[in-house]
């Protein structure tokens, strides 16, 4: 092996066995575990030196530089690990050895700072944690931030009331005792001036803030409240809708009072659509209107301004409304009197409005042929107000509409089908028409084979002018009023005998007045007999009929009109 030569003449540098420091401290170094830092280059050497000893080195051979110790760090290793040399192991007699471990000298832990109990405290009432960040606590800041935006959001989304909302003051007062006590013991800080600029830094803000939203809030409230007993919901309303989610943040039961507001103004607004449809007559929605405002004057006794203007706009329109509509919602508010003295007072109104629409819609009814309402409407004028100045008039639409009632019942129990009319066997009465008495009119129900030869003064078109109901049926043979005798002229000159009848016509008369039947009788006509020449098929025995003349159907009938 070739190896390097060393010149043995050059002195060795001493190597320093002086302490080492590593890391700051001063380490040992024994003087075998400098053995283990030989390199392969030194080993070689080492062999060259060996030889060098027994062969003479040439003239020529280039002197070796000195050995130079290798500066850096030295590893502080155990004595069991002193004669391992390079990468192997060694073995030292029966115990095997392997690469030194090395320990290195861990730092000291860092003292907390030292922070001022009144800073921290004021830093953690910030509600942000701001304390525990003095402290070096960033942890703690955290979970602290997250429980109150936590804490905030359940208050001002689901339990918004005081009480809850209290409990936000407990945990800053929490919070702020918490940092105290840690400050506390953190040791004395020389100069807490600049910590306690940042705890004031913190929690003003937070105070200014919140304090502003809340003064911001409570006059949205006051304005509410103002519209509120100013009668005016809508205002109200409005003045609620200007809260925000900071409003929500600084102050939740305010909010929520707010929002039952609306609510209520809502509830209040629903009732008064019910009345404006009641307008109409609808007593269903009346019922449900005055019931709302009865439920929520029970359930919210500051809003009795806004009830009292809903009341007003409701007995405002009222008088506005068509007479039916009137004669309607007054008729409901005399029977369905609303109680106590705010709504009660719907009923003050009855007696100055209820007559005139009843008297008015009466007479539009009967105008209109709407006959049994408009008698309705009258009796209920007359029986509420049997005194009132428009009671004689009411009597007098009452009466019309009676007749008019008994006129159409009448016309239509005569109907105008061919046949025997459904009068003739039930006839209702019409007390308009006089009693029957000469000269009587008669209205003819049934044939006229022979009444339209009745005078015109006897007979009117319209059983509205009559005094007399004709039912007449078919005519048909009488009692014979001559019989004469016949010869055939030409052929055989037989001889016949021709009885010559009357004709015999069913009536029935009945008094309109009262529906009476007068008399229910057989009319024989008479008339002409025995003519000079008859012309007839027939031979033997035959019956003809007399030809009446107008007289003669004028003297049947007489009795019956005229009597």
């Amino acid at each position: 092996m070739k190896g390097r030569t060393v010149d043995e003449t050059t002195p060795r540098e001493p190597h320093d066995e002086r302490p080492r420091e590593v890391g700051g401290e001063p380490v040992a170094v024994p003087p075998s575990a400098l053995g283990s830092e030989r390199r392969p280059e030194d080993s070689e050497s080492a062999d060259s030196e060996s030889d060098a000893d027994s062969t003479p080195r040439p003239a020529d051979t280039e002197p070796v530089a000195p050995f130079e110790p290798d500066t850096g760090p030295i590893p502080v290793q155990s004595p069991t690990a002193a004669h391992t040399a390079g990468t192997g192991s060694e073995t030292v007699g029966d115990v095997p050895l392997g690469p030194a471990p090395v320990h290195w000298p861990q730092p000291e832990p860092t003292p907390p700072p030292a922070v001022d109990p009144l800073a921290a405290a004021l830093g953690n009432a910030s509600l942000l944690g701001i304390g525990y960040l003095l402290l070096r606590r960033r942890w703690l800041a955290v979970l602290a931030f997250l429980v109150t935006i936590g804490y905030l959001l359940v208050s001002a989304l689901v339990v918004r009331n005081v009480f809850f909302h209290l409990v936000l003051v407990l945990w800053a007062g929490a919070l702020a005792w918490h940092g105290w006590r840690i400050a506390a013991k953190s040791g004395q800080v020389p100069s807490p001036r600049r910590q306690r600029v940042i705890g004031v830094a913190a929690v003003l803000p937070v105070l200014v803030v919140v304090t502003l939203v809340r003064v911001d809030a409570a006059g949205i409230e006051s304005d509410s409240d103002a519209a509120r007993d100013g009668g005016d919901c809508d205002k109200s309303v409005a003045e609620v809708a200007r809260l925000s989610f900071a409003h929500r943040l600084a102050d939740p039961p305010l909010v929520a009072r707010g929002e039952h507001a609306t609510a209520t103004c809502q509830r209040l607004a629903a009732s008064a659509a019910s009345l404006k449809t009641g307008l109409n007559g609808r007593h269903a929605a009346l019922d449900q209107g005055f019931t709302g405002l009865a439920g929520l004057l029970k359930d919210e006794p500051a809003y009795d301004n806004v009830v009292r203007h809903v009341l007003d706009d409701f007995l405002a329109e009222l008088p506005k409304r068509e007479n039916c509509e009137v004669a309607d919602v007054t008729q409901w508010l005399r029977d369905h009197r609303p109680e106590g003295d705010l709504l009660g007072r719907a009923a003050d109104v009855v007696p100055g409005l209820q007559p005139k629409a009843l008297l008015s819609c009466a007479d539009s009814l009967l105008a209109r042929q709407s006959l049994q309402p408009a008698l309705t409407r009258y009796k209920s004028l007359v029986a509420m107000y049997p005194n009132h100045e428009l009671t004689p008039r009411a009597k007098e639409g009452a009466q019309k509409a009676q007749w008019a009632i008994e006129l159409a019942a009448v016309r239509s129990a005569l109907g105008t089908s061919t046949g025997r009319p459904r009068y003739c066997d039930a006839a209702p009465p019409y007390t308009a028409a006089p009693p029957h008495a000469p000269p009587g009119r008669a209205y003819v129900a049934g044939s006229s084979e022979f009444t339209a030869r009745l005078p015109a003064g006897w007979v009117v078109d319209d059983v509205a002018n009559a005094t007399v109901v004709l039912c007449v049926g078919p005519s048909g043979e009488g009692s014979v009023a001559k019989s004469c005798p016949y010869i055939e002229i030409g052929g055989l000159r037989r001889r016949s005998t021709v009885s010559f009848h009357r004709i015999a016509v069913p009536v029935r008369a009945i008094e309109l007045t009262s529906g009476r039947v007068l008399s229910d009788v057989t009319l024989e006509i008479g008339g002409a007999t025995c003519p000079e020449f008859l012309n007839t098929s027939t031979v033997g025995d035959v019956k003809e009929k007399v030809v009446p003349t107008d007289a003669d159907v004028h003297a049947a009938f007489a009795p019956l009109v005229s009597r």
